[in-house]
């Protein structure tokens, strides 16, 4: 769906079904241009009187009523239209030229050369015969036997082909009849058209709409076509409808062989203070499983003053594997479940903010059991305040949430927490040190506890956390004049123990042990667990900035925690650390070149001398290749390889691809390989792929065909996806 504001696009679109107009949607290609014609003549400089007429020529003779006769190298310049020819004839009392042999006629928006021409520059409209014309802003070109032109900058051609190729290529052509272009419309019409490729007729319509301009139409986007073994044959062809300047939507009906027809409809809309979106697929009957499936997706955000937001989410499906069947890509495999929430916030800038939350959530992995999904909030109140002055660079700050959590066959109730602290900074030009003293009263208020024996019905915890931070910044610049910045830091963290094994677990959990959980004010994830904790975290990071440019060429992380006493609060079933020094957490990020980078993060363990998770990345990018490696590791977890490349074949053609593969279960994850023959004015790609698909590993594979006509549109779909970047390992 092209999106509600636009860049402007001054080229044609072909509408792919007979009497309705295509939107003003066409294909954004990279690479140049083809060559165009070139007449010979500059864009004139606009004089200072639009109206003024400037005359140069070699000889002039003034014949009778006011008719002079031009001769040799004639130039006619008025505002920014210029006629160049070696003989005109201008009337001065009719204000017309008459051009009996070649001429060129040039506006800021077009360039004519015919072989004869009349032009009124009071009316500003005029006639072309047996030309050819370019139009620079959109590459694009043709010839028509008849070319007209208005104020009102309406367009006749009569006997036109078009074309973004360059002159005498057989790549493609649109050629009719005639083409009526209105600029107050934004629309342009053509009758008896046909579409050629490599010379030969591919699509012919008696009569179509085009649009010329940014404006947004209403008509046929271009189909998607493929190939899957889990939907069949797969062809999509979306009916955009242009319904109002704030708001729009897009049917599209989806012919799937193996599943039936679905439709679906997104919607989108601009309001004063709110935007959303609204996308609903159905499908009456699945041919495999004989039921009906639908998918349903809202998104609202509203901003009703300065201060006060409003955003929504819901997404619903008809059963647990519907993403798995339609949804075509990897990633979804990763997802178990759909959120459903709405949020309110009210934030006064730099003092206080109130947010109101309801959360619900679908699950989608059919493997999943009910104590796996998540409590949905039913609400959840959080206020978060901060004294806006300090005193002796102390601040008073509080942070307090009510929530009530809900799910069947569990435990439920509701949790109050109150957190007040006291935080101080101080900072100078090569240093910085920062306390806090926090203080956490909890306390829950559960029904159902007979879901879990022993269970109270209002545990509570009150527990103070005190921690202190220092750290130092060094400067110097390099030989090569790069600065470099070394700062080291020291983070110290203090909770008493208690035993808060009578609390039950709505949203708590354990983050893996990352950078930036060395400066971390609790071990556990939510608010049901407050770790103990005694220990000193050190670390340095060292990097280097380009002092021209601001970028950073290199960054390197290192840091370690020294816990002084074991931490004994744990989760269920979970294990408590030991004392003493943790693992080294490191991260790299080496900006070699240009074109070369390379990422690295690691977690060693000093004790087993071995790394418990590591993530390696190598990307090289020019303007024609790609290549990135990509490793993954986490113990007992997962070991992955990823590799992406595309490159230049032979002149015209290129490949790309992409590999994904299970070292720890000796399996691949997904495999595209792609092929593409691109010229300047049209590209024909096609590409395979094979995926996992589901929960259960089962795999899906696809066949993908795309035809680009670079300024008209496409054909298929290429598998776009292919050369979309990976960023995790850039993280």
């Amino acid at each position: 769906m092209p999106p509600l504001t636009r860049p402007a696009l001054h080229r044609l679109a072909l509408a792919a079904c007979l009497g309705l107009s295509a939107p003003a949607w066409a294909l954004e290609e990279g690479g140049a241009s083809c060559p165009q014609l070139d007449f010979g003549v500059a864009a004139p400089e606009p004089t200072l009187d639009p109206e003024q007429v400037i005359l140069n020529a070699d000889h002039a003779a003034l014949e009778e009523a006011g008719l002079s006769k031009l001769i040799g190298s004639v130039r006619l310049r008025q505002g920014d239209k210029l006629f160049s020819a070696e003989e005109m004839d201008y009337d001065d009392r009719e204000n017309t030229v008459r051009v009996g042999a070649e001429s060129v006629f040039r506006n800021r928006e077009m360039s004519v050369r015919s072989q004869e021409s009349e032009f009124n520059l009071d009316t500003q409209t005029g006639v072309f015969h047996r030309s050819e014309f370019t139009m620079p802003s959109s590459s694009a070109h043709g010839k028509a036997e008849r070319l007209s032109l208005n104020r009102e900058g309406q367009a006749e051609m009569e006997g036109v082909s078009f074309t973004t190729c360059a002159p005498d290529s057989r790549g493609w052509e649109l050629k009719a009849g005639d083409i009526r272009m209105d600029k107050e419309t934004g629309f342009g019409t053509a009758r008896n058209a046909r579409l050629d490729f490599l010379g030969l007729p591919i699509l012919y319509t008696p009569w179509f709409r085009f649009p010329i301009d940014n404006r947004r139409h209403t008509g046929l986007l271009y189909p998607t076509i493929g190939d899957s073994d889990r939907t069949g044959f797969d062809m999509q062809v979306p009916l955009y409808l242009n319904l109002a300047p704030n708001y729009d939507a897009t049917l599209t009906p989806r012919l799937m062989t193996d599943r039936g027809t679905q439709i679906a409809t997104d919607f989108r809309y601009l309001l004063n203070s709110g935007e959303g979106e609204l996308r609903y697929e159905y499908l009456s009957r699945d041919k495999k499983l004989d039921e009906m499936r639908d998918y349903l997706h809202f998104e609202h955000q509203n901003l009703f003053n300065e201060r006060t937001s409003l955003s929504m989410l819901y997404d619903n499906t008809s059963d647990r594997n519907y993403l798995e069947d339609f949804g075509g890509r990897l990633d979804l495999t990763a997802i178990t479940h759909l959120e459903r929430n709405a949020r309110l916030t009210y934030q006064a800038p730099a003092a206080y903010r109130v947010q109101a939350l309801v959360q619900d959530f679908q699950p989608l992995a059919s493997s999943l059991i009910a104590v796996d999904d998540p409590y949905r909030r039913l609400p959840q109140i959080l206020v978060d305040a901060e004294t806006r002055k300090s005193l002796l660079d102390t601040r008073a700050g509080f942070v307090g949430e009510y929530v009530n959590f809900a799910r069947d066959q569990s435990v439920q109730g509701q949790r109050v927490a109150l957190h007040p602290y006291l935080r101080t900074e101080r900072e100078g030009a090569a240093w910085f040190a920062r306390g806090q003293l926090e203080y956490d009263y909890t306390t829950y208020k559960l029904t159902d506890t007979a879901f879990v024996p022993g269970q109270t019905t209002d545990p509570s915890r009150s527990l103070p956390t005190f921690s202190a931070e220092y750290g130092l910044r060094f400067e110097r610049f390099t030989s090569s004049n790069q600065l470099q910045l070394l700062e080291p830091r020291v983070f110290y963290l203090y909770t008493p123990y208690e035993n808060q094994d009578d609390q039950p677990v709505f949203d708590g959990g354990e983050p893996d042990f990352e950078f930036t959980q060395l400066f971390s004010h609790n071990r556990f994830l939510g608010r049901d667990r407050l770790s103990d904790a005694n220990h000193v975290a050190i670390a340095t990071t060292l990097r280097q900035l380009d002092p021209d440019s601001g970028v950073t060429r290199f960054s390197a992380s290192i840091g370690q925690l020294f816990r002084f006493e074991a931490p004994r609060v744990t989760l269920p079933g979970g294990t408590a650390p030991d004392s003493g020094a943790t693992d080294f957490i490191a991260s790299l990020d080496y900006r070699i070149t240009e074109k070369l980078r390379t990422v690295l993060a690691a977690q060693w363990s000093p004790s087993e001398n071995e790394f418990n998770r590591t993530s390696f990345g190598f990307s090289y990018r020019s303007d024609h290749r790609r290549l990135d490696l990509g490793y993954r590791y986490r113990e007992d977890q997962l070991e992955q390889t990823d590799v992406i490349l595309s490159t230049p074949l032979w002149q015209r053609w290129s490949a790309a691809g992409r590999w994904r593969y299970s070292l720890e279960d000796e399996r691949t994850l997904d495999t595209q390989a792609g092929l593409q023959y691109e010229t300047c004015c049209w590209a024909l790609r096609t590409s395979y792929r094979r995926y996992i698909a589901t929960t259960a590993g089962e795999y899906s594979s696809g066949v993908y065909v795309q035809l680009a006509l670079k300024g008209l549109g496409q054909i298929g779909s290429g598998g776009t996806g292919l050369l979309q970047s990976d960023s995790d390992y850039y993280e």
